[in-house]
């Protein structure tokens, strides 16, 4: 006889465990957080005890929650609060009048209140090609440092006051991760480029501890409510994982939390500092993560962050590239697409590369990589070649984001290396006027690995999702759409057109994507990615089966219940 009884059964639904076998069950049962068992509703009724609470899911969709395997929380929480352009194509005046009009509002009017516009969407100004420099900033009605930080985080543009109380000047020396922008007469011209936007921004105190912790609780808030109930933060601070840990203390932390700590390219001149750039890093790691999660979220840091390239978009153009970005010398009439001498940036020498992945591995750690073009994606794969050559028994994922341009011989790579490729799915569908950019810039014979998603699966790669929230605005069920159909959304009433040089993702290949694959490359597969007994019963209610609609409705998809640990977290009623 059974022993064993259920706090809830939740039975009479369509249960996707993405156990091995991608079993579809309609009853499991929880007890203290955990799944004791699934199958039918007959089969568990064994588990039922006079205090059993009993939910009909009345035929829903019940899924592993999701995992968001590379995404920026606290950067997406903050813009919520704040200033934002809404990811939308806008003229310089369009965006100088969003900018003033909040200004004239905003109660704070001192000549030291920082003002952080997010969502510009800066390769999509309007008219085409055009850009934004600090005497267009110098504009607005202000003494105010003001400064527009991309939708990519990568370009910064500030205006005078700005660059003022940066420290910033004509003389500040060129640093090795990024451009400080200027005129040809030598003078700023008040744009910021790769790390160096990242450095201003993050010296931007845009938050008090306590409103951290709103933050946090909004983040979750968020998460939950499209279902995702973990995380991995890309780019961890220390005032963010405070955030969290206090909402743990509360027993208030509604996301299980994991993170990367970040080693940067100022940090390691040379082959010499990387051991203490890597110990360092380890150091504050430790200081963090907990190794043994419980059903209630907790906290996690076991990857380590390197850039090591920028990114592709016109007009920055600093992914790595093995052949050199095409620029028009000519019109948009008459255009004549002709090959530079860019071929992007690397921020890390090779040789760097392979100490640091080296070192990481011998610490335990899982290497967590930027990398967008091509030429990023094959440097780092011969520094991991050559790691586990050093530690063939050390169980290491490394995970490579964004991978927007890969080159073919490198697909197999990723599996033959157990590489986890971490992908956006969403940017598999640019905008038809991005992607004729795109295919002009890069040629016909690239174009065709843009945005590979189903080419590493069949590579035999594993492939985890990562939003890579807010990069782009936050809509979980749309980026997995898109690995569905690799289809935006429609234009006008008109179908948009599909990026048609790689094959769809199945719904399960998605599925997986966000479940099991994800908690794999997050190194908590035992706990946590699929619904199997003596996992943690972290499962989303769907008001519709994503096995029975067509693909194109996945975006539609509402979570109806987010449970974690066992505990729901989130409700639509």
């Amino acid at each position: 006889m059974n022993n064993k009884v259920a706090d809830v059964i939740y039975f009479n639904g369509y249960i996707y465990t993405a156990d091995k076998q991608n079993s579809v069950v309609d009853a499991i049962a929880v007890q203290d957080g955990y799944i004791i068992a699934s199958g039918t509703s007959g089969e568990l009724h064994q588990y039922v005890g006079p205090e059993t609470e009993s939910i009909d899911l009345e035929g829903r969709m019940m899924m592993p929650g999701i995992i968001d395997g590379h995404m920026h929380p606290f950067w997406g929480g903050i813009q919520l609060f704040g200033c934002h352009l809404n990811y939308e194509s806008l003229t310089i005046e369009q965006i100088l009048q969003r900018v003033q009009d909040h200004l004239d509002k905003d109660p704070r009017t001192g000549e030291n209140d920082w003002l952080k516009v997010t969502a510009w969407l800066r390769q999509g100004m309007l008219p085409a090609g055009i850009d934004m420099y600090r005497e267009d900033m110098d504009k607005l009605k202000t003494d105010r440092p003001v400064v527009l930080f991309s939708n990519d985080c990568h370009t910064l543009l500030a205006n005078s006051r700005a660059l003022e109380l940066f420290g910033i000047t004509k003389d500040t020396p060129e640093p090795p991760d990024g451009k400080i922008g200027k005129y040809d007469n030598g003078e700023l011209n008040g744009i910021l480029e790769d790390a160096p936007a990242m450095r201003a921004a993050d010296s931007i105190a845009s938050i008090r501890d306590d409103q951290a912790i709103e933050v946090a609780e909004l983040v979750q808030k968020v998460l939950n409510q499209q279902g995702v109930t973990t995380v991995m933060d890309a780019r961890v601070s220390e005032q963010q994982l405070e955030a969290f840990a206090e909402l743990q203390q509360r027993d208030e932390l509604t996301i299980r939390f994991q993170a990367a700590r970040e080693i940067t390219p100022d940090l390691t001149p040379n082959v010499a500092a990387v051991a203490t750039a890597v110990d360092n890093a380890v150091a504050f790691a430790k200081k963090w993560h907990q190794a043994d999660w419980t059903p209630a979220p907790g906290i996690g840091l076991r990857n380590i962050k390197m850039f090591v390239d920028g990114v592709m978009q016109y007009p920055t153009m600093t992914a790595s590239l093995l052949q050199p970005y095409r620029i028009n010398k000519g019109t948009d009439d008459a255009p004549n697409w002709v090959e530079t001498d860019n071929y992007g940036d690397l921020y890390f020498t090779a040789e760097i590369l392979d100490e640091l992945m080296e070192k990481i591995a011998a610490a335990g750690y899982d290497p967590h990589l930027h990398t967008v073009g091509e030429g990023a994606v094959s440097i780092v794969l011969d520094a991991i070649e050559k790691m586990r050559a050093a530690h063939p028994e050390k169980d290491i994922r490394p995970g490579l984001a964004h991978n927007e341009l890969v080159h073919p011989k490198d697909y197999a790579r990723f599996a033959r290396l157990k590489t986890i490729a971490c992908l956006s799915f969403q940017w598999a569908a640019p905008t038809p006027e991005l992607a004729a950019f795109e295919r002009n810039m890069l040629g016909e014979e690239r174009f065709e690995q843009l945005e590979p998603i189903a080419k590493f699966i069949d590579a035999g790669a594993v492939v985890a999702f990562g939003s890579d929230w807010p990069i782009d605005d936050f809509d979980e069920w749309y980026d997995l759409k898109v690995a569905a159909t690799r289809r935006g959304r429609d234009i006008d009433g008109k179908p948009a057109p599909r990026l048609d040089n790689d094959r769809d993702l199945t719904v399960i290949e998605v599925l997986r994507s966000a479940t099991i694959d994800s908690a794999f490359a997050q190194h908590r597969e035992d706990v946590i990615g699929s619904l199997e007994a003596g996992k943690f019963a972290d499962m989303i209610v769907l008001d519709r089966n994503v096995f029975e609609i067509p693909a194109d409705d996945i975006e539609n998809v509402k979570v109806l219940r987010t449970i974690i640990g066992g505990k729901t977290v989130h409700i639509t009623h």
